[in-house]
């Protein structure tokens, strides 16, 4: 008797007969894109370009005047502090001034009166005799008027 051997798996079974997919057909080919369509992709990219060129613009102007408004805003402030520090100079200055006068008539009035004080140091301090005393006496009359 004749016995027929199939071929087995490791596991035991047969394997399952290999049936080839069917080839699907090439997609048909695109028609070529119409010059219309073309020209109006080309304006709507144009148009996106142009609007987000302008909303960069616009943001940039925007931010351009905060900050020119702002430099604004800190010129004035330091404009009114350069004023007060002028305030305060020509007030210093003119204080200056008073002080150089009254020192120079300070002087003046020492000048004038040194001459006196010598006479009266003299006259207190230096032991004179009576007709010495009288001739500082006269002295310290003359000098001090």
């Amino acid at each position: 008797m004749h016995t027929a051997r199939y071929e087995t798996g490791l596991n035991g079974y047969r394997p399952f007969p290999v049936y080839a997919a069917p080839i699907p057909p090439p997609p048909p080919p695109l028609p070529p894109p119409s010059p219309a369509r073309t020209g109006v992709a080309a304006l709507v990219v144009l148009a996106s370009l142009f609007l987000l060129s302008a909303g960069v613009f616009v943001t940039l102007f925007l931010v351009a005047g905060n900050d020119h408004e702002s430099a604004v805003a800190r010129f004035d402030e330091r404009q009114n502090e350069l004023t007060s520090v002028n305030d305060q100079v020509a007030t210093a200055e003119a204080e200056r001034q008073r002080a150089e006068e009254r020192n120079k008539a300070l002087k003046s009035d020492n000048a004038d009166m040194t001459g006196c004080v010598e006479a009266m140091r003299h006259y207190l301090w230096d032991g004179l005799a009576d007709a010495a005393r009288t001739a500082a006496v006269r002295e310290v009359f003359t000098k001090c008027q």
